[in-house]
């Protein structure tokens, strides 16, 4: 067996694991260099201010810094069958580290840094920048308690979908987002499409969506060659829906080909109501994405898409809080999701990362 599916098989065989089960004491090792467990108290809301209508979306590119800590409880559990056993629960808090990107910056100008920002944001004016941030995050971890670590997490969007251009069309009239998700979910969004154009079930990349994973491309490319290289990751994972799989195919293309992709069906976006949302079957992924991998209890078929239901956003943030506990087990550094705006708006409620709205108007997004 290879290095590299090896590798590919302790990370799947790793995630695959009942995480919210009780830690053995002997487990406190250098496997788990993050922790895991539940986040702040209470589930801040997702941010959902009104957005002027937009008239396009681009996949977008965040990379932060990300402090994980664990604690791990101890307690005693007695029952008639044994004597008493200590037994060991953990939890994870996570906090986005400032100070090295832009996007981290409270009140940061969308507009000014852009979708697809050089150097993906990066605030260091060495000449081998990229060189400086992997020896400061490899500092950072060496001086970290063992229950503490700090990663790197490149998060991308998929780029413009079909179902984008619905949305806009049927809502062009509407000026703020909430009003035009209602209408789009009144009547549209249910179904597959206008006669025109189709965005279900799953929808796919528009031409100019294709076009922004090969920007999205070029970027890693030049980074690689930039500043010292870019740090890349080592561990990939990407909801099952089909414009997130296409975008990280794309987007990575000779930049990251081992491991490959983990797909994770908790990092799917909102399911239900939306035909958009609903995923193709397993064999049909496989098919097309033969070098992906799947999580493992991958179903067959859509269990979770229902017809006349959305998935609130509370419980999206949720499964991504489950995502993060899971992943951030692994000893990588350097890991990149590609995914949706709903998980990105998780992830950035979940570390306390700053609001990050997107650019109105010609250049625009969706939030969808």
């Amino acid at each position: 067996m290879d290095n590299d599916t090896k590798r590919s098989r302790d990370i799947n065989a790793l995630l695959s694991e009942k995480h919210t089960a009780d830690v053995e004491a002997g487990h406190r090792d250098s496997r788990f260099q993050a922790g895991s467990g539940n986040a702040r108290q209470g589930l801040r809301a997702i941010h959902t201010s009104a957005m002027g209508r937009t008239l396009g979306y681009c996949a977008l590119l965040v990379a932060i810094l990300v402090l994980a800590h664990r604690t791990v409880l101890e307690y005693n559990i007695i029952d008639q069958w044994s004597s008493n056993e200590l037994q060991y629960t953990q939890n994870i808090e996570y906090s986005a580290v400032p100070g090295f990107f832009k996007q981290s910056i409270w009140g940061a100008n969308v507009t000014e840094i852009g979708p697809i920002p050089k150097r993906f944001g990066l605030i260091d004016g060495h000449d081998k920048y990229w060189r400086s941030f992997r020896q400061k995050i490899k500092k950072m971890n060496t001086k970290s308690g063992k229950d503490t670590t700090y990663k790197v997490l490149f998060l991308g969007r998929h780029g413009e979908g079909f179902h984008n251009l619905g949305l806009n069309y049927y809502g062009e009239e509407l000026i703020e987002l909430p009003a035009l998700l209602k209408e789009w979910d009144r009547k549209w969004g249910r179904l597959t499409g206008n006669g025109t154009i189709t965005w279900g079930p799953d929808a796919k990349l528009t031409p100019n969506g294709i076009e922004q994973t090969k920007r999205v491309n070029a970027l890693w490319k030049d980074e690689m060659h930039n500043g010292g290289g870019i740090p890349l990751p080592t561990a990939l994972f990407v909801s099952p829906l089909r414009r997130t799989l296409y975008t990280l195919n794309a987007s990575f293309a000779g930049v990251v080909d081992c491991p490959p992709p983990l797909i994770i069906e908790n990092l799917r976006d909102a399911y239900g109501l939306r035909t958009s949302d609903w995923r193709h079957n397993k064999t049909w992924i496989h098919e097309r994405f033969p070098r992906f991998e799947f999580e493992e209890g991958f179903t067959e078929r859509d269990e979770l898409w229902e017809e006349g239901k959305r998935e609130p956003t509370e419980h999206v943030q949720e499964r991504v809080k489950d995502v993060l506990d899971r992943i951030f087990t692994l000893s990588d550094s350097y890991l990149a999701l590609v995914a949706h705006d709903k998980v990105i708006s998780a992830t950035f409620n979940l570390t306390g990362h700053p609001d990050y709205d997107l650019p109105t108007g010609g250049s625009g997004f969706v939030r969808c």
